[in-house]
């Protein structure tokens, strides 16, 4: 059963997570103490403020992408949980946070090119949304924690 509301599905991506790295032998309290942690529910995408990964400027309702927001750790990885409805359907997807700007920044701008810079229904919104296809090559990338707990061990 999927958990209703936005506090109870952070808690079960956390324990998921908490749950995967000691399953592969690597120090969880550690390792989170590093990690961006993002939870989302199947069947949807992770909904995210691209405000907040890339440089937007307003020239009136038009948004004008600037690129990424260097000011980011581009180091910092983050881990996206898609919570199954089932036991053995959920899925990790780990990336460096400049992999995933790079992914709003496509985004994004993809979507302002297709209505002319303005968004319909919100022109100021900066709401972006990370699909499973956009995280699909870095399912199951445990490797990259592995690797950034051996260098600071």
């Amino acid at each position: 059963m999927v958990p209703n509301g936005q506090k109870s599905t952070r808690k079960v991506g956390e324990s998921l997570v908490v749950a995967e790295l000691a399953r592969l032998g690597m120090d969880a309290d550690e390792a989170m103490a590093h990690l961006q942690l993002r939870t989302f529910q199947s069947g949807g995408d992770a909904q995210l403020d691209a405000a907040r990964f890339i440089r937007i400027e307003f020239d009136g309702s038009r948004q004008i992408v600037r690129g990424t927001d260097e000011t980011l750790d581009g180091a910092m990885i983050c881990v996206f949980v898609k919570i199954g409805e089932r036991y053995g359907e959920d899925g990790f997807f780990i990336l460096l946070q400049r992999d995933l700007q790079a992914i709003i920044l496509k985004n994004h701008e993809t979507y302002l090119r297709k209505h002319d810079g303005v968004r319909p229904r919100n022109p100021k919104s900066t709401h972006t949304a990370v699909s499973l296809a956009d995280l699909a090559e870095f399912e199951d990338n445990w490797a990259l924690i592995e690797n950034r707990l051996a260098v600071r061990g």
